[in-house]
C-alpha cells in the first residue's frame, strides 16, 4: 500500500506530506484547489513524462517521493534489477529540474523510466478521468482483456513470430524486384565496385599525397633556403657563420671559465649551442640533398589526388567513406547475384513462420475467449451491484488480419435496459454509465493484478443519487482487500471513507499554496455540508450521512 507521499515544488504545492492508511481514503476540496496536481505528482512516480512546466515558480527543481509497503513480487523484481530490497519499504523518488532533466530512484538506486514503470505498476493502479475515453476506443479493449486473461507469455511468443514474419516479407519484397530493375542495379553496382577496387585506396593516403605534392612543388624554394641557412649557421665565408662566431666566443670564455660560476655556465651554454648548430646544419643539409624537383613524380601525385577527389564527389567526403561505400556495394552486389537462391530460402522459412504464427494466434484467441467468458460474468455482476441491475455485458471477439496484437478484434458491448440489443459502448453508455463500467472493470482487474493500492480520480463523474451510493459501496468493498484512494465531489463517497483529507488553496501575497489536512469528525461534517450546499440544513444532513 501507499504509506507516504511527499511533494515538493510542484505547481501550487511548495511542500506537502500525506500519510495514508488502509481502507478507503477520499480527498475533497474546491475546484482548483490542487487535486489534479496531486494526481500529476503520483503519475510522475508511475513513470509519466516529467514536465518542467510543473516546477513551482522560483524553484530550481520539483520532487515527488512515495513510500510503499514491500510485497514478495516487488521484492523479486527489485532483486532482478540489483536494487536494495532488504527493507520492508519501497521508496520511489522522481526529480525534474528547470533544464528538463529528470531522474528516478528506487531505494536510492537510479533507474530508467522503463524499470520505474515496471515496478510502480506492481505497486499502484491509477484511474484518471481520461481512462473512460479508453472504453470508447474499441482498439484498446483488447488490452483490458489481455490484462485480465494474463495472456502475456502467449502474446510475447506471437509478437516474436509476427515481427520475424514481417522482416522476412520485407526481405522477400526487396529480392523480388522485376528483372529489368535487378539488371540495372547489378550493372551500376558492378561499375561502382570495379571503379573503387581499381583505385586501390588506402585510408591515410590522401594526407601523404598532399604532403608529397607540397614538397615537390616547393623543391626549388626548399633547396635555396636550406643552402642559405647552412651557410649562415655553419659554412659561411670569411669566418662569419654562427658556428664560427660561437667558436671564437667559446675560446675566449674557456680562458676565464674558472673565475666564476657565471662565466663557467656561459661557457657550457655556448658549447651546447655549438653542438646544436652543428647537428641542425647536418640534418637540414641531408634533407636538402634528398629534395629535388621531379616533374614526373609531381604529375603522378597530382593525377592520384585528382582521382581521389573524383571518387569523393561520387562516393563520399573522405577516402574512408569511399572504401566503406565500396564494401556495402560489394555486399549488395553479392546479394543480388545470389538472390534467386535466397528467395527460395526465404519463402521456405516464411512458410514455416506462417504455420507457427497461425497456431500461436489460434492459441492466443482461445485464451482470450476463455478469459472473455469469465470477464463478462464478473463485469455484469459488478454492474448489477452498481445500480445497473438490467445491464448485460458482452465481449465480442472476431477475426481479422494479423496485427501486432494477434488476429482478434475485441470490442465491449453493453445493453443497459431490458429488451435492448447489445451495442458498442460508444453508442449506448452515458457518462455516468461509463464511470460505472470502468469501475467494474477496474475492480475486477485489480483483483487479478494483485496491486495493493488503487487511486480513482473522480470515478463518480456523471452519477448521483442511488447510483452514487452504489459506487461508494463498491469502493468500500474493494477497500476491504486493497487500499483505495479517491478524489471525489460526491457526498455519498466522502461520507463512506475511512479517512478524509481536505485539499485547500491559500494565497499568500502573489503566490498560491495548496495544503492537505486530515479531517476529524467535526471537520468531515463541515466539509460534507459544503459539498451538499452548506447552511444548517447541510450540517444536519452531513451528520446523518456520517452516522449512516
Amino acid at each position: 500500500m501507499l504509506e507516504q507521499l511527499t511533494i515538493k515544488n510542484v505547481a501550487v504545492i511548495d511542500k506537502l506530506d500525506i500519510t495514508f492508511d488502509k481502507g478507503l481514503s477520499v480527498l475533497t476540496g474546491e475546484t482548483g484547489a490542487g487535486k489534479s496536481i496531486i494526481i500529476d505528482s503520483i503519475n510522475m512516480i508511475l513513470g509519466d513524462r516529467a514536465k518542467k512546466e510543473l516546477i513551482r515558480k522560483g524553484a530550481n527543481s520539483s520532487q515527488v517521493e512515495a513510500v510503499f509497503g514491500m510485497s514478495d513480487s516487488v521484492r523479486g523484481i527489485l532483486e532482478e534489477n540489483d536494487i536494495d530490497s532488504d527493507d520492508d519499504y519501497v521508496i520511489i523518488t522522481r526529480k525534474v529540474t528547470v533544464d528538463g532533466k529528470s531522474t528516478a530512484r528506487i531505494n536510492g538506486s537510479m533507474v530508467t523510466l522503463n524499470t520505474l514503470r515496471d515496478i510502480s505498476d506492481m505497486l499502484i493502479n491509477i484511474h484518471g478521468q481520461h481512462d473512460n475515453q479508453a472504453l470508447l476506443t474499441p482498439q484498446k479493449h483488447i488490452m483490458f482483456l489481455d490484462s485480465f486473461g494474463k495472456t502475456e507469455s502467449v502474446l510475447a511468443e506471437y509478437k516474436t513470430l509476427y515481427e520475424k514474419r514481417n522482416t522476412l516479407k520485407r526481405q522477400l519484397q526487396a529480392l523480388e524486384l522485376n528483372v529489368s530493375e535487378r539488371m540495372q542495379r547489378l550493372d551500376l553496382l558492378s561499375y561502382q565496385v570495379n571503379e573503387i577496387t581499381a583505385a586501390n585506396l588506402r585510408d591515410e593516403e590522401e594526407d601523404e599525397l598532399i604532403s608529397q605534392r607540397n614538397l615537390l612543388e616547393r623543391s626549388e624554394e626548399i633547396t635555396d633556403s636550406i643552402n642559405e641557412a647552412v651557410a649562415v649557421l655553419y659554412d659561411g665565408d670569411d669566418g662569419y657563420s654562427a658556428y664560427d662566431l660561437l667558436s671564437r666566443a667559446q675560446s675566449l670564455l674557456a680562458k676565464i671559465s674558472d673565475v666564476s660560476d657565471t662565466v663557467s655556465e656561459a661557457y657550457e651554454a655556448v658549447t651546447s649551442a655549438l653542438y646544436s648548430i652543428e647537428e641542425a646544419s647536418r640534418s637540414i643539409r641531408d634533407f636538402g640533398m634528398s629534395v629535388e624537383f621531379d616533374e614526373y613524380a609531381l604529375n603522378e601525385v597530382t593525377e592520384r589526388l585528382d582521382l581521389i577527389n573524383r571518387l569523393k564527389r561520387k562516393y563520399g567526403g573522405s577516402v574512408r567513406d569511399i572504401i566503406e561505400f565500396g564494401k556495402k556495394a560489394q555486399e549488395e552486389l553479392l546479394e543480388i547475384e545470389t538472390s534467386d537462391e535466397r528467395t527460395v530460402e526465404i519463402k521456405m522459412e516464411l512458410d514455416k513462420i506462417e504455420i507457427a504464427l497461425s497456431e500461436v494466434s489460434e492459441h492466443l484467441s482461445n485464451e482470450r475467449k476463455k478469459a472473455a467468458e469469465i470477464l463478462e460474468k464478473e463485469i455484469e455482476t459488478a454492474l448489477h451491484e452498481l445500480n445497473m441491475e438490467k445491464a448485460h455485458f458482452s465481449v465480442s471477439i472476431s477475426q481479422g488480419e494479423y496485427t501486432a496484437c494477434g488476429r482478434d478484434i475485441v470490442e465491449f458491448l453493453i445493453s443497459t435496459n431490458p429488451g435492448e440489443d447489445l451495442k458498442p459502448l460508444v453508442k449506448i453508455a452515458s457518462g455516468g454509465e461509463l464511470s460505472r463500467v470502468m469501475l467494474a472493470i477496474k475492480s475486477i482487474l485489480a483483483k487479478s493484478d494483485g496491486v495493493d493500492a488503487m487511486i480513482f480520480d473522480e470515478i463518480d463523474t456523471g452519477v448521483s443519487g442511488d447510483a452514487a451510493q452504489k459506487i461508494a459501496d463498491k469502493l468500500k468493498t474493494i477497500a476491504k482487500s486493497a487500499q483505495v484512494i479517491c478524489i471525489t465531489h460526491l457526498p455519498q463517497l466522502a461520507s463512506s471513507a475511512d479517512t478524509h483529507f481536505l485539499i485547500e488553496k491559500d494565497v499568500e501575497g502573489e503566490m498560491a499554496r495548496t495544503t492537505v489536512k486530515k479531517l476529524d469528525n467535526e471537520g468531515r461534517t463541515h466539509e460534507l455540508a459544503r459539498i451538499v450546499g452548506g447552511g444548517d440544513a447541510g450540517i444536519e444532513y452531513a451528520k446523518k450521512m456520517l452516522n449512516l
